[in-house]
């Protein structure tokens, strides 16, 4: 019934309350790759605190939220000045846990125990280079196509055709190839269907776009009634592929700090 009702009322695109444009910075304690990532020393504060900078100095989010279930994580938050007002449960904080349990929690908490928010802004702590200029970028591009029912916003860079020459082995038939992409359209003729884009050349393929996690936005209807974060209609903000750095091994870790002591150059400067 509640769907019901959904699809109705996405006919009308839900006017966005901007007084409740909640940002919030997911921080697992328990991870497995790089022990206390999250609250590691990156440029002289723990990693998280840079989103909740960039949140804190946005000029549309009105409140910032770090959901985690690391008691230590969350004296961090609070000291740089985040709101953490519950521990995320364990069932939802192992290694597999997913984007949309942690948005559905926060949610329902807060309807239950604070404000519901109008719209999200997922500002991850992996993603210390980020800038506060393209978080307030992203928000603004999706309050302009408020009015056209888009469920959420994802930042992209172009990547190349790789992904059209990618397979997967079918799981009943360990032997057979099943292409990840079986069929797509001439990048100049979107009525041209090709039926196998792994045959032709890559010249007439469309481009292809890399989600590199800095920014995602999603109205709280996309969770709680469509069951995900992306949603049917998502809106690319498309950032330059030298934009993106990832911190996953040492020799990344250190460039990234390289790269934000310029960013943080390059502000004090002006």
């Amino acid at each position: 019934l509640a769907w019901q009702v959904y699809r109705r009322q996405r006919r009308v695109a839900k006017k966005i309350d901007r007084s409740r444009i909640f940002a919030v910075v997911p921080a697992r304690g328990g991870s497995k790759g790089v022990k206390g990532k999250n609250i590691k020393d990156f440029c002289g504060k723990p990693l998280m605190a840079w989103a909740i900078d960039n949140a804190k100095q946005s000029k549309y989010i009105t409140r910032v939220f770090v959901s985690t279930d690391s008691e230590e994580y969350r004296q961090i938050a609070l000291k740089h000045g985040a709101e953490a007002p519950f521990l995320r449960p364990k069932e939802i904080s192992h290694d597999t846990a997913t984007d949309y349990q942690c948005f559905d929690h926060f949610i329902r908490w807060m309807q239950q125990n604070d404000t519901a928010p109008s719209l999200i802004v997922q500002l991850r702590a992996t993603a210390p280079c980020c800038t506060v200029e393209t978080i307030d970028s992203c928000i603004e591009l999706f309050l302009q196509h408020e009015e056209e029912n888009y469920d959420s916003l994802r930042t992209v860079t172009p990547i190349n055709h790789e992904a059209f020459n990618q397979y997967k082995l079918d799981p009943r038939e360990p032997h057979h190839l099943c292409p990840l992409i079986s069929e797509t359209h001439h990048k100049d003729d979107p009525d041209h269907r090709i039926l196998e884009p792994q045959s032709v050349a890559r010249q007439i393929l469309p481009q292809l776009y890399w989600h590199n996690a800095y920014v995602d936005i999603c109205r709280p209807e996309t969770i709680l009634y469509q069951k995900c974060c992306m949603g049917r209609r998502c809106l690319a903000f498309h950032m330059a592929e030298d934009d993106t750095v990832d911190i996953d091994t040492p020799e990344q870790w250190a460039e990234a700090e390289k790269r934000k002591l310029q960013q943080l150059g390059k502000s004090a400067g002006r």
